[in-house]
């Protein structure tokens, strides 16, 4: 080992132990009990689940290297978006424990907690998508090709968009809906394991991590693993309690907050690690791996919420929207049916990067239901306009091999 190369390595060592002491403030201020500003709170455990979070992020990549083929993505994708799921368990429980099962009323709980679900699927596309779409445009001038690649992945977000549609049109997550969702992810993790294995492209923390000896490499990872996942896991609860007390003292709409600054602590380490990839001219694996976060959302998270709602509530119930939360699941499925027909030829330039970022972005600034349904048609508009121009876009769709 050189000077040099010995000298980049303590410096990652020392970007790790940094980063790991960056939750420690988090996990500290909860385990003490102590109450404080509610706005510093958000920052404080904020901060614990993105610390945490891109630990994960990087015990996953090494862990690659011990899974083989689609299913190393696919786990990667769900361990990457732990942090979201926890969110959501936490906001889920308490949805289930506000909820009265003689009145039936909506509360604002369950509100809470489809606000987090629906943004969080939105800011994966319209941000996600579009950063390494165009980071890979500005840094090679040219296209990225992904022709013969995502098929599986494009299958499956096909199905679950789908269902998003059902949700809608019965305004409510049924139990039995949310067993088929849970079903079609377990589905996936299984098709996947029959993938073909390929060592993965490992860089900076992960690079230095996955070089270790065998045994000190998968003790780490699960150091990593366990370290990372206890502070999201203390930080979660009065993270959203923070986002909440806040919103209450600002006069902000708590349904904002939840929707877009939950998930953009809890996503952000996970489309950054997808830019990295993008950046050092691996975007297929950047967008694959987003694209499995997004098929593990809407099928496993979604019905999740459901399971826990009803585990929290003390029977077994459906996860029931009022018409605010019914359209922002439309939105939802708006979004996600028009980026599948958008990316379909899988040979995508900067204009496809643009369309995506640019109406994620336009829409942040109407956040009434009326105006979001208007943006739901203006979605679905698109994709049926992309198929009327370029009718072979559906037949990019039907899975071939590369």
């Amino acid at each position: 080992m050189t000077l040099e190369s010995s000298s980049a390595n303590g410096r990652i060592w020392i970007t790790v132990a940094l980063i790991a002491l960056g939750a420690v403030p988090a996990a500290f201020l909860r385990l003490s009990g102590a109450h404080i500003d509610p706005i510093l709170a958000a920052f404080v455990y904020g901060g614990g689940i993105v610390c945490g979070a891109f630990l994960l992020s990087w015990a996953a990549e090494v862990a690659e290297m011990d899974i083989s083929g689609s299913l190393a993505i696919a786990i990667l994708a769900l361990i990457a978006v732990l942090p979201e799921y926890t969110i959501e368990a936490v906001l889920a429980w308490d949805a289930g424990a506000s909820y009265n099962t003689e009145t039936q009323v909506i509360t604002d709980e369950m509100a809470r907690a489809a606000a987090n679900v629906t943004g969080a699927n939105r800011l994966l596309i319209g941000l996600g998508w579009s950063l390494v779409i165009l980071i890979f445009w500005i840094k090679r001038r040219e296209n990225l090709d992904l022709r013969g690649q995502m098929n599986l992945e494009l299958t499956m977000l096909i199905v679950a968009t789908a269902i998003m549609g059902l949700i809608v049109a019965f305004d409510q997550v049924s139990i039995i809906l949310a067993v088929a969702l849970i079903g079609i992810y377990l589905a996936y993790l299984w098709i996947s394991s029959t993938g073909d294995s390929e060592e993965p492209e490992l860089i900076g923390v992960a690079l230095v991590i996955g070089s270790l000896p065998v045994a000190r490499r998968r003790a780490m990872v699960v150091l990593l693993f366990l370290y990372a996942a206890g502070v999201i896991l203390l930080a979660a609860e009065p993270f959203v309690e923070g986002l909440i007390e806040t919103g209450a003292e600002f006069g902000i709409d708590e349904f904002v907050l939840i929707q877009w600054i939950a998930p953009l602590a809890s996503e952000s380490p996970e489309i950054i690690v997808a830019v990295l990839f993008s950046l050092r001219s691996n975007p297929q694996a950047g967008l694959t791996t987003l694209v499995s976060s997004q098929v593990n959302q809407l099928t496993l998270l979604v019905g999740s919420i459901t399971v826990i709602f009803s585990i929290s509530a003390g029977e077994v119930l459906s996860f029931r929207l009022d018409e605010r939360q019914s359209i922002e699941f439309l939105l939802t499925a708006a979004v996600s049916a028009f980026a599948v027909i958008l990316i379909a030829p899988r040979l995508l330039g900067a204009r496809v990067g643009l369309v995506l970022l640019g109406l994620f972005v336009v829409h942040l600034f109407f956040s009434d239901s009326n105006e979001r349904l208007i943006f739901s048609y203006i979605y679905f508009g698109l994709a049926i306009f992309l198929i009327v121009i370029d009718r072979g876009r559906v037949r990019h769709l039907i899975p071939t091999r590369p």
